[in-house]
């Protein structure tokens, strides 16, 4: 091989890792460059801008160029720099080492190619790319001169690659001309991660775009607040009385109005109106139900309606609250317009709003603890894992404890069930719902493996069930 100067090879090799930075630069550029700004840049009557839109606007003919002059620079580095670098410095190991010349050539070959690769990688692709993403606007305006005179001249051999590679899918079945780049919701979701983890989303901004999208998967009796904690107004009560009960509660601006029972509701009441009858007089001593005009009408869903389309129903037709019926025609619940934003948002307290508390810890390590309670809640609070039956089947620990027992249990009843190393004591009992429970770890038997990385305990009810 020649052993001559070999400055002409390395000032290549640099040029062609030059052109690389360019190219690949420009393509990270127009990736993240703010096409608003440009529009606005080229409203103004900027031509750099206008040039630089074009291309972010119809990027296809530029990626294959791209492409064609990455293939070209690596074709060339590979035959040529790469036997030229490595044939000198086979010259060079062949002063020092006492090897054959064929083990020579192959770890020149080796150590020059591996040196091309990091050079190339490092400062013609990752460097330039970061770079030009940091700042895609000034990066794009500085390499458009470079990289359209190379457009220029590469056009046939874009345009040559671009057609063998249309015929060689036509044959296969695969049309490149069809547009197969739907956006999917799991492309979005990755999206929104991505921009979470960077720092261009906070996590609040990401929760609540996660919860959009989950709407979809969530019915109205999933939302719903259970009749159980309903509260609705008696059709028979009277204006006066309908009132002073509203003043009283206070929490509500809207009461589901029945007549026979819960399951026979009739109407919406609404606070306001109910406030302008009795300020005009004459009806304070009227039932409710008998008053024409003001009860409002009641819209009844089933409890497997997707809240997504009930949501848009119910904006476009300005119902703040639905009825919920179950499979029988039972009045299992209601959701508002508050329920469902609140499925988006996260919990919305206003003024006049209690924050309720499910789990109180006492000095001595346990809990005291609200029927009511959300079994993923306890399951947070002392780090076990309900099954997934459990999750199922039962919203509450109140449902989760009348499973185990099998049965429910009676006032003044104070009965201990024991689950994966947490004894779970009924402290009280009202209106056969498990109203109060303690819940405390539960001291292992001697010598005995005990929680559920040991395989836990099965859920045993006490002995000491007998009422206080």
């Amino acid at each position: 091989m020649d052993d001559g100067n070999p400055l002409p090879s390395v000032a290549i090799f640099l040029l062609f890792i030059l052109l690389d930075a360019i190219f690949y630069g420009f393509g990270a550029a127009i990736q993240n460059v703010n096409t608003n700004d440009l529009e606005h840049q080229m409203e103004e009557g900027s031509d750099k801008a206008r040039k630089l839109l074009h291309i972010v606007n119809r990027p296809t003919r530029f990626v294959n160029t791209i492409q064609v002059s990455t293939n070209i620079i690596g074709i060339i580095t590979g035959a040529f720099i790469l036997e030229q670098l490595g044939g000198r410095l086979t010259l060079i190991l062949d002063r020092r080492a006492s090897m054959s010349a064929p083990w020579l050539s192959i770890l020149s070959l080796l150590i020059v190619g591996i040196l091309l690769i990091v050079l190339l990688i490092s400062f013609g692709i990752v460097i330039p790319k970061r770079c030009a993403a940091q700042n895609p606007e000034k990066w794009g305006y500085n390499m458009l001169p470079v990289v359209t005179f190379f457009m220029v001249p590469l056009m046939p051999f874009t345009w040559l690659i671009n057609a063998v590679a249309f015929l060689f899918l036509k044959l296969i079945g695969i049309d490149m001309m069809s547009d197969n780049e739907n956006v999917t919701e799991e492309d979005i979701m990755s999206m929104v991660n991505e921009g979470h983890e960077q720092g261009v989303l906070e996590a609040r901004e990401a929760e609540m775009i996660t919860n959009i999208f989950e709407l979809d998967d969530k019915d109205a009796g999933d939302i719903m607040t259970h009749r159980k904690n309903l509260v609705a107004l008696d059709g028979s009560m009277t204006l006066k009385e309908a009132v002073n009960f509203i003043l009283k509660e206070g929490y509500n601006s809207r009461y589901p109005v029945y007549e026979k029972d819960i399951d026979d509701i009739t109407g919406i009441l609404h606070m306001k109106d109910a406030l302008i009858a009795a300020e005009n007089g004459g009806n304070a001593s009227v039932p409710i139900c008998e008053i024409e005009g003001l009860l409002r009408e009641a819209h009844f869903i089933p409890e497997t309606r997707n809240i997504d389309s009930l949501f848009k129903e119910m904006q476009s037709q300005k119902i703040h609250m639905v009825i919920v019926v179950d499979e029988y025609g039972q009045t299992a619940g209601i959701v508002t317009m508050e329920d469902i934003l609140e499925e988006i948002v996260g919990s919305i307290m206003d003024e006049y709003d209690v924050d309720e508390e499910f789990i109180a810890e006492s000095e001595d390590g346990s809990y005291i603890v609200s029927g009511m309670t959300p079994l993923d809640e306890v399951a947070k609070t002392l780090d076990i894992e309900f099954e997934e039956d459990d999750y199922d089947s039962y919203d509450t620990i109140n449902g989760f404890l009348i499973s185990r027992l099998d049965r429910i249990p009676q006032e003044g009843e104070q009965t201990e069930v024991e689950y994966q190393g947490y004894g779970f004591k009924i402290l009280q009992v009202e209106n056969k719902m498990i109203h109060t429970i303690r819940i405390q770890r539960l001291a292992p038997p001697p010598d005995t493996p005990s929680g559920p990385e040991n395989g836990g305990e099965s859920p045993v009810e006490s002995e000491n069930s007998l009422p206080d």
